[in-house]
């Protein structure tokens, strides 16, 4: 057994000096660590606590809305909301912890919201929906909740079933009995409203508005919305929030502008201007509806118009329509047909051509000048041969009339007698009034400059003399008409009227690009040609007597094939007084210009002098100046017959004509005779297919048409010799 150590005090003193000692050093540490805190460290804790008690958080600005100049609202900003459900349901139990079940051994559940109500409301929900979102069926909705609502404690208490719901329709489904608590509004991240930009008339000019884009490298706005950007996006706020507590900030009141310690600039949000755009919806929905309307027609990839003011420049209509893989006919994304869309211009620019003659005081060109106008002809070894549609060699014409009859070898005529020698001049003499290259217009659109070709063979350079060798835009070509209608003073497409700038208005005002295309006069003499196009020419199927139209027609192949084309007609009206300047393309149609795109201008011209209060005050030509022609060809009795019933007068000029049939002569301004050809096929274009297979078959052919309407076209040809029986193939249009 080991014998037990006495106690000693040695041992306690070592014990009280180690016990001691520890509580020194651990006082000191402690102590050290607290100056070290509050003295030497203070301000850089202090500064740590303060970030962590105060943030710095953005105030979005509120997006400037765009208006339409009659008063509408284009685009503005909306709340829209993510539509996420708590769907969530769980065993009810009791105080001691046991699951509580119904009669039938049927577990009691419970959840946010009352399931009978929510069962009953479901369909209404997804009706809702489905309304907004028209590509998403009711079935759809219903099935995605349903499945999601039968997983019972598994159910999502998040489930998105919709993004960007208009926050009216969120707040409706948020109302109806039984979706009041599983709508959910406010997540971990925060609050499920947003804001987005929103087209109030949809695709309605959305090119001109403006679309959102995003891409790899960069994102922004297109239209209007993308040139005005930094007037409508005003700026964003930037304020401080102190913590309350987990979770909860409070913004910490600011007395106007304010540095904070780290000289973070602090101000109030300012919110972006609106503007005033200078379309007009009126005038934009009837246009879009008329392109539309003639592409399911006539076919075509792709059409524009475009309606100006001829003092101001500004744009009331700026049409983009564009044909998907699927048939349907929209606006489309960097789709700016009217500012982008290169093309050649054909017939509308031999006005271009003409106006450059007329202005070189190198010629001395009159308008009383006769030059052929009609069969073909061959100019030289590399001009090939160019060839009218309409007329014999025999066949002249005036200025005027190489308009009226859109004739291709009476403008070759002119050029090759003028400028065979001086070609560069006659390029020069064009490109001095016509406005090639970057229109800058002010919108984000993707432009490319534009001009004529090196006219390098005598092929290049016939050609661009009725509007080949170059390329154009719709843009640039309203703009040229518009100075001729305007007098000689060419001025550029506006799009935005005013910016509104609180209780101010300012105005976008007019830019003039040349102040003088030509003299007052030569534009006096090129409209009286233009009216003539309309009212005796080419357009004469658009001839209204009461405003007037000028303008030109236009149809281009599209390469080589003949049977695709660019279909345009271009000009101004009211044509005693032009205030409007309208131009109207269909890219790819099956017909000409005068049958696809002048039908157009005519239904957004009616449109705009039905509104123009102006036009409205001032007396217009009277209707009864003119007689109209209601048939192109047909029999004397049927025309007698028509004008009668309709109560207008009928007289047949040329009476000693012992003939039964009678046409109407647009330059008599009346009917006369149809003489009857003798040994050849007679002419039959503009009749009915009655009165077409009454004619030949009295003088012994046989008949083979395609088509509906009008003779548009025969085989053979009128005039050209043929026997009894021959076949005679006609093709009908409207």
């Amino acid at each position: 057994m080991l014998e037990k150590k006495p106690y000693t005090k040695t041992l306690f003193t070592k014990m009280l000096v180690f016990y001691l000692l520890l509580v020194v050093v651990g006082g000191g540490a402690m102590l050290w660590a607290v100056v070290k805190t509050q003295v030497v460290d203070g301000e850089m804790w202090r500064k740590v606590a303060l970030k962590r008690e105060k943030i710095e958080r953005i105030d979005p600005a509120r997006r400037g809305t765009i208006f339409s100049s009659d008063g509408k609202v284009l685009a503005t900003t909306v709340p829209v909301c993510d539509l996420l459900l708590d769907l969530r349901r769980w065993p009810k139990k009791d105080s001691k912890g046991n699951t509580i079940k119904e009669k039938g051994e049927v577990v009691m559940e419970g959840c946010v919201y009352n399931d009978t109500l929510f069962k009953k409301n479901l369909n209404k929900v997804c009706e809702i929906l489905h309304a907004q979102f028209p590509h998403k069926s009711v079935q759809y909705y219903k099935e995605r909740i349903e499945n999601e609502y039968n997983k019972g404690e598994k159910a999502s208490r998040c489930l998105s079933v919709e993004h960007n719901v208009p926050y009216s329709q969120w707040v409706a489904i948020r109302s109806l009995k039984g979706w009041e608590r599983c709508v959910v509004a406010k997540t971990a991240e925060g609050s499920v409203t947003s804001y987005v930009r929103a087209h109030i008339y949809g695709n309605l000019g959305e090119n001109v508005v403006g679309l959102h884009y995003v891409t790899k490298r960069s994102q922004g706005y297109t239209g209007l919305e993308g040139y005005y950007d930094s007037v409508l996006r005003g700026q964003d706020g930037l304020y401080q929030c102190r913590r309350l507590t987990r979770g909860i900030w409070l913004p910490v009141e600011q007395e106007g502008v304010a540095e904070d310690e780290d000289s973070t600039l602090l101000h109030r949000r300012v919110d972006g201007k609106s503007i005033v755009a200078t379309i007009d919806t009126r005038y934009q929905d009837i246009a879009e509806e008329a392109i539309r309307t003639s592409m399911n027609r006539y076919g075509g990839d792709r059409g524009c118009a475009i309606v100006m003011e001829v003092n101001t420049g500004y744009v009331l209509v700026c049409s983009n329509l564009t044909r998907d893989t699927s048939g349907r006919i929209s606006e489309k994304l960097w789709s700016n047909m009217v500012c982008s869309g290169h093309y050649e211009p054909g017939s509308t620019f031999k006005t271009v051509a003409m106006l450059s003659m007329l202005n070189d005081k190198k010629i001395d060109l009159d308008t009383s000048k006769r030059v052929r106008a009609g069969g073909e002809k061959v100019y030289s070894k590399t001009s090939q041969k160019i060839n009218d549609e309409h007329g014999d060699a025999h066949d002249t014409a005036n200025l005027a009339g190489v308009l009226m009859k859109s004739s291709n070898i009476g403008m070759c005529e002119l050029a090759w007698e003028y400028y065979r020698h001086r070609r560069d001049d006659f390029k020069k003499g064009i490109e001095a009034i016509f406005p090639f290259g970057l229109m800058h217009p002010d919108l984000a659109v993707q432009e490319t400059p534009t001009g004529v070709v090196r006219l390098q063979s005598d092929r290049d350079f016939l050609n661009l003399s009725y509007g080949y060798s170059c390329t154009v835009t719709p843009l640039q070509m309203v703009t040229f008409y518009n100075a001729i209608a305007g007098g000689g003073r060419m001025v550029k497409p506006l799009f935005c009227r005013e910016i509104l700038d609180g209780g101010r208005h300012r105005e976008v005002k007019p830019v003039v690009l040349n102040e003088h295309v030509c003299s007052e006069e030569t534009a006096k003499q090129m409209r009286e040609m233009l009216v003539g196009v309309v009212e005796k020419g080419t357009g004469s199927n658009i001839y209204n007597s009461v405003y007037g139209i000028g303008g030109k027609t236009g149809t281009a192949l599209q390469g080589r094939n003949r049977a695709v084309k660019n279909s345009s007609f271009v000009g101004f009206f009211p044509a005693d007084n032009p205030r409007y300047t309208c131009m109207v393309l269909l890219e790819g149609t099956s017909i000409a210009g005068r049958y696809a795109a002048a039908p157009v201008f005519k239904q957004i011209a009616d449109c705009v002098v039905a509104f123009d209060k102006e036009l409205g005050s001032v007396q217009l030509k009277d209707s009864a100046r003119v007689a109209h022609p209601i048939v192109t060809k047909a029999g004397r009795e049927q025309v007698a017959r028509i004008h009668q019933l309709l109560g207008l007068p009928f007289a047949v000029s040329d009476s000693n004509a012992a003939t039964e049939w009678t046409y109407y002569d647009p330059s008599r301004e009346g009917y006369a005779y149809y003489h009857m050809p003798v040994g050849v096929v007679p002419d039959c274009k503009g009749m009915t297919i009655r009165d077409a297979m009454r004619l030949l078959r009295k003088v012994g052919y046989e008949v083979r048409f395609s088509g509906q309407g009008k003779v548009v076209s025969q085989t053979p040809k009128a005039r050209t010799a043929a026997k009894r029986g021959t076949v005679v193939r006609l093709t009908l249009d409207n």
